[in-house]
């Protein structure tokens, strides 16, 4: 793998608006965005590209994010989830569940609220990456 290839950040969320969004906010952090619009849709995108992140809304149809977050943890433990919501009630499912996301941003959120959530994996992936590579 070159050093130039950008890393892929897998974006589901099931507005249109909100993809664009962090599809912007994530191309500025050096990412390729890979974007879909439901969790099934989201773990297919997974299996196909692999990506270095995945950030997910946690309402949304077919498979919600917190299915998503347990298939793809346990595929790949590793990749960090960021998961989003506007739900307060899933706060509390989260603490429950064996599988827990990366980090968790809550709707609204500002751009740099999400930035930093983002930043403070990219080390990880950074890690994961090279480690992944020798």
């Amino acid at each position: 793998m070159s050093d130039t290839m950008p890393m892929k950040c897998l974006l589901v969320d099931d507005d249109q608006c909100m993809l664009e969004i962090l599809s912007r906010t994530v191309e500025t952090l050096g990412f390729e965005p890979v974007t879909a619009s439901d969790g099934d849709e989201g773990f297919s995108a997974f299996c196909e590209c692999r990506p270095d992140l995945v950030v997910s809304d946690i309402h949304m149809p077919n498979r919600n994010g917190l299915l998503l977050l347990h298939d793809i943890k346990n595929l790949a433990p590793e990749i960090p989830v960021i998961l989003i919501t506007g739900y307060i009630h899933y706060k509390a499912i989260i603490n429950l569940e064996t599988v827990s996301p990366d980090a968790f941003v809550e709707k609204p959120f500002t751009i740099d609220q999400l930035r930093e959530a983002i930043e403070k994996v990219i080390p990880r992936i950074r890690k994961s990456t090279m480690t992944g590579y020798l």
